[in-house]
């Protein structure tokens, strides 16, 4: 089954290659389950079969751009599904990003108690109340930039 390679893109090439590769592996397996000692130049046709998709994936496989981590690697290699890696990493994610954020608040009201506080206790040293507010709000408004 020979594809039109200028047209798709490599990865496209590749899954193409691969599905003829399996398509050709089946029919060997056909072969050889059912062999005739007069079916020998049809095997050694499927080998060589076999040989050139292998080739032409060795060839295409340096224009890949994608990269696959290595964990959904194993993840397919022990039969498991890769889109458990991908909602675990995603899990892990938000959770991480949630731990972050509240220590971002708890730094935030942390600063706001500490600017209060030190209103209080240092009234002539503040002019405006909210100096270490506005200081962190000036400070949020530069980092977002």
């Amino acid at each position: 089954m020979p594809h039109d390679s200028l047209d798709t893109s490599p990865r496209q090439q590749i899954e193409d290659q691969l599905n003829d590769l399996l398509q050709v592996l089946f029919e060997l397996s056909v072969m050889v389950y059912d062999f005739q000692p007069q079916s020998n130049e049809h095997v050694r046709n499927k080998i060589n079969a076999i040989l050139e998709h292998f080739q032409s994936i060795d060839h295409l496989k340096d224009q890949l751009t994608e990269f696959v981590p290595e964990e959904v690697i194993n993840y397919i290699e022990t039969g498991r599904n890769p889109e458990l890696f991908t909602q675990a990493f995603l899990s892990r994610a938000a959770s991480e990003n949630q731990f972050t954020n509240g220590k971002i608040q708890a730094v935030d009201d942390f600063r706001s108690l500490l600017s209060a506080e030190f209103t209080k206790s240092f009234p002539d040293l503040y002019t405006n109340t909210h100096t270490l507010d506005d200081a962190a709000a000036n400070d949020e408004q530069e980092h977002q930039s």
